[in-house]
């Protein structure tokens, strides 16, 4: 016997289950890629310097003076944030960070007291009632009058109202400016081993917010001009003249170092200096050139030689140590 023929499925039916299949498909629409913050160098230098010598003409920047009285080693007495024990990817670091940088930088009057530019380095939180941290030698080679001010991410530009304490030969300095909910960075208590991983966020050579990496490279100790110890933690990311300040950040988000020095290592046909004698550049930011930035001026000044005669012009740069202030140091001047 025949079976019976199903029956027919309703059009209707039919043509819902069409188009389903139909979208289904369709390749998903594509979004728009999510764009990234593009720093404006330029824009961010001239907001910087523009509200700066406002609040100077205001009187609200601690003055000059009272700067230099402030200026003595001690302990800032500040709890600083604890690290986290979460291991972070090296773009995530840079995110914690970003909030939490800032660019401290001065100005100064003249002779017909106008307000000039002075100097900018970077800086970074470490309390969230508008405690920094950066160099003490970002404070010192002062112009008569010179005041300091202080620019979040946002181009919001807040005076140095307070210097708490640091010290000149561990070559860091911990001062206030008048904000509030800030979002400070967990110093490690601990000396980042040797070979781990690093990231640098600061503000080198007028191009402010770059993030370098790199890895630990030794830990040293040198005597300085006044017979004091310094101690210093190596690295390979990259910093140059602004960075001073700059925060160096381990896998955990955490303040492991801050930017401090640079060394050129130069060929020679002399036998090797004594370490002892090659002085390292402090990279504290321009208007103020840095040595390295004076002798690459007289460099481009030099005369070029007659046509005819090709020698080839090699560096004799080998090498740039990167030193740092390790954070077990930062730590003792922040700490109660």
């Amino acid at each position: 016997m025949r079976k019976p023929m199903p029956a027919a499925l309703p059009l209707a039916l039919l043509l819902g289950c069409a188009v389903a299949l139909g979208a289904a498909a369709q390749p998903p629409k594509a979004e728009a890629p999510r764009e990234p913050k593009f720093v404006d160098d330029d824009a961010v230098y001239k907001n910087l310097y523009e509200k700066l010598e406002e609040l100077a003409k205001a009187k609200r920047p601690l003055a000059h003076k009272k700067l230099l009285a402030k200026m003595k080693p001690g302990s800032a007495n500040i709890a600083a944030a604890e690290p986290g024990r979460k291991a972070l990817a090296p773009e995530e670091v840079y995110k914690l960070a970003e909030p939490s940088v800032f660019v401290v930088g001065s100005v100064y009057p003249d002779k017909d007291g106008n307000w000039e530019t002075g100097t900018y380095a970077t800086a970074w939180v470490a309390a969230a009632d508008g405690v920094l941290v950066t160099n003490w030698h970002v404070f010192e080679d002062l112009k008569g009058g010179e005041v300091f001010g202080a620019a979040d991410r946002n181009g919001n530009v807040y005076p140095v109202t307070d210097f708490l304490g640091g010290d000149r030969t561990a070559d860091v300095a911990v001062f206030r400016i008048s904000a509030r909910e800030l979002v400070p960075l967990a110093v490690s208590p601990a000396f980042a081993e040797v070979g781990s991983w690093v990231g640098v966020l600061s503000h080198p050579g007028d191009l402010f917010y770059v993030y370098t990496q790199g890895a630990v490279t030794r830990y040293s100790t040198h005597t300085n001009e006044d017979k004091n110890r310094e101690k210093w933690m190596g690295i390979t990311a990259d910093y140059a003249s602004g960075s001073s300040g700059g925060p160096v950040l381990n896998k955990y988000g955490a303040v492991v170092g801050m930017a401090a020095l640079t060394l050129n290592i130069d060929a020679a046909d002399e036998a090797p200096q004594n370490p002892a004698r090659r002085k390292p550049v402090r990279p504290v930011g321009s208007p103020k050139l840095s040595r390295t930035d004076e002798k690459r001026q007289e460099q481009k000044d030099d005369k070029p030689k007659p046509p005819g005669k090709p020698e080839p012009q090699g560096s004799s740069l080998q090498m740039v140590v990167k030193m740092t202030v390790p954070g077990p140091t930062i730590l003792k001047w922040i700490n109660k």
